[in-house]
């Protein structure tokens, strides 16, 4: 009888900014970054990030998107520095 060879999968390595789907939740969100082997993801449209195991993480069917993060530029009180 012959066995059958063990497939072994590479978990999807996003890159930062990119937007995967999450199996965890089935839902599409916004890869930040892998550190003590968790993934943490935020939702598309901004908000709290949360961690899942990099396994969990697909590419979308369309090919990889970017999301865009706009970062507001620090007040100024008191006058034009």
């Amino acid at each position: 009888m012959a066995r059958k060879k063990a497939t072994v999968r590479t978990p999807y390595r996003p890159q930062v900014g990119e937007v995967v789907k999450d199996l965890t939740g089935n839902q599409s969100v916004v890869y930040m970054d892998t550190r003590g082997g968790l993934a943490y993801v935020r939702p598309v449209g901004g908000g709290i990030e949360w961690t899942v195991d990099p396994a969990a993480l697909q590419p979308l069917p369309d090919g990889p998107t970017l999301a865009f993060v706009v970062i507001p530029a620090k007040s100024r009180i008191g006058g034009i520095e």
